[in-house]
């Protein structure tokens, strides 16, 4: 009687065990097919890299460009949920990551407020496509290539400035530099160093208060505008490429100190060149003596 007891005993605790662990496997089993589930839902790799995320952005871009708006949309939510995916330890700084995030929260919200205004979705899609392509291009970022673009916009609100156009011309000169640096700022935030961004943005708002004023004052726009040259070379790191023969006189006068300095190297080179031929001459008539 009490062997069978036991018996009946030890095979209940057994059956219990097995019935725990069963139950235990199960659990992990759901758990790791809820967590797969929900990672294909959200097209996210646990491994996905600035690569991807590159390759996604231009893919965004050129949707924005087609109008493809369903598309756009679902590029830009796979776009926000491998953020959190990506490393960007030693890619970055914290600002750099920040001006990212901003970015695609700006392109969400013009793909949610599209209503026939392209321009917007696209220049949110730009900034983004800049910002991803200077993550994955240190060495050769596409934003650089806006050194041009930018340059005319300030010689155009330069010239504005020196022929007295209008407060309206002004104005709109103005709007088309804020704009062009505007799209390419999260990815130079990225790469360079915070300083930077803040001295162009600070010297972007006087310029900007500038050129709203009622009554411009000439000379100080013509003075910041030439002010910007220097920093716009700073931001694309055109430092170097620029000439060692740099102008020392500002303003109307320029001109003539350059034909100065012109004349001076002619008369130079001239006085050289006689000297030249004396010494020349004189050795010829030594050597008939």
């Amino acid at each position: 009687m009490k062997r069978t007891f036991r018996s009946i005993a030890g095979w209940l605790v057994v059956t219990l065990m097995a019935l725990l662990l069963w139950t235990d496997a199960s659990y992990r089993v759901s758990a790791q097919s809820d967590e797969s589930r929900r990672n294909v839902n959200q097209g996210v790799s646990s491994s996905y890299t600035i690569a991807q995320l590159n390759e996604e952005a231009a893919i965004l871009y050129r949707r924005a460009l087609e109008n493809n708006m369903e598309e756009v949309r679902a590029s830009i939510t796979r776009i926000s949920n491998s953020l959190g995916h990506i490393s960007f330890e030693g890619q970055t700084s914290v600002e750099g990551i920040h001006a990212l995030s901003e970015t695609v929260v700006e392109v969400k919200e013009a793909a949610a407020k599209f209503k026939g205004d392209k321009h917007f979705l696209q220049l949110a899609s730009a900034k983004l496509r800049l910002a991803a392509d200077s993550l994955a291009n240190p060495a050769k970022p596409l934003w650089l290539q806006y050194y041009k673009i930018v340059k005319n916009d300030l010689d155009a609100l330069s010239l504005a400035a020196d022929q007295n156009q209008g407060a309206t011309t002004l104005a709109n000169r103005f709007i088309v530099l804020e704009e062009h640096y505007e799209t390419i700022r999260p990815a130079a935030i990225i790469r360079l160093e915070p300083y930077q961004i803040v001295q162009m943005d600070a010297w972007l708002s006087h310029l900007k208060g500038l050129t709203y004023a009622k009554q411009s004052d000439v000379s100080q726009l013509r003075s910041m505008t030439a002010h910007g040259e220097e920093l716009v070379n700073q931001l694309f790191g055109r430092e170097k490429d620029e000439s060692a023969f740099v102008p020392f006189v500002q303003g109307p006068d320029r001109r003539a100190a350059g034909l100065a300095i012109s004349s001076v190297i002619v008369a130079v080179l001239s006085y050289a060149g006689y000297r030249k031929y004396r010494a020349q001459q004189q050795d010829i008539f030594t050597y008939r003596r």
